[in-house]
């Protein structure tokens, strides 16, 4: 159905009719990201949904793609690396391409074998230090980097979880670095690092796994 001026109303197709005209879409123009169907879809208006209306009706870009059933996406090929192959493939981008802030590195992602800024974002967590200038000198010793590093996972409430994931979304101090370049630094994995300032982090960890099989049973 359309309206007079020759516009599609998206909302009123059926969802197999949707399905069909996206895929045929994304195909027919050999579309990776959201990026490049919105690019797409400015060149050929009407020609299929706006990522308003997919947003709407599949809640993301990712959702979509599971639904029309493709794989090699963007997001979905990026996902099943580590995330420390995730981070030296970035890190070494950044500095290949002299790239100093988030903005520069959308722009220059655009179109290139590289994970688009919102992948990076929703596997690493806070990516603002990938960005600064990285300085001969640490500005701290390392027993100030593991106290801060202490002090910020109990202001963030985490002492009774201890999950890297959570501390890499949630962190705020400016004086961390990323939980990678921790790491690199002192030479030890999230354990080591979490025993290393104080915390029980396997009895933590056994504690979590066996609470989550005792939910999992009691939802069977």
């Amino acid at each position: 159905m359309k309206q007079n001026d020759g516009r599609i109303i998206w909302k009123n197709q059926s969802d197999l009719k949707l399905i069909l005209t996206i895929n045929e879409f994304i195909e027919k123009h050999g579309i990776k990201s959201s990026r490049q169907y919105q690019k797409k879809l400015a060149e050929n208006p009407n020609s299929a949904p706006s990522m308003w209306f997919i947003n709407k009706k599949y809640g993301s870009w990712e959702n979509l793609l599971i639904s029309i059933g493709k794989e090699n996406t963007d997001y979905g090929k990026w996902s099943r690396m580590s995330e420390q192959e995730l981070l030296e493939i970035v890190e070494s981008f950044i500095k290949c391409e002299k790239i100093s802030s988030q903005r520069m590195y959308e722009k220059k992602s655009v179109e290139k074998d590289i994970p688009s800024l919102s992948t990076v974002k929703k596997r690493l967590g806070d990516i603002r230090p990938l960005f600064k200038v990285k300085n001969e000198k640490p500005s701290f010793t390392d027993f100030e980097l593991l106290l801060e590093l202490k002090n910020e996972i109990i202001r963030l409430d985490l002492q009774d979880d201890l999950s890297m994931t959570k501390f890499r979304k949630l962190v705020q101090s400016p004086k961390l670095p990323s939980v990678d370049t921790i790491m690199k630094r002192t030479n030890k994995n999230w354990e080591e690092l979490m025993t290393e300032i104080g915390f029980d982090y396997r009895r933590i960890k056994i504690y979590k796994q066996r609470n989550n099989l005792s939910k999992t049973k009691k939802t069977k």
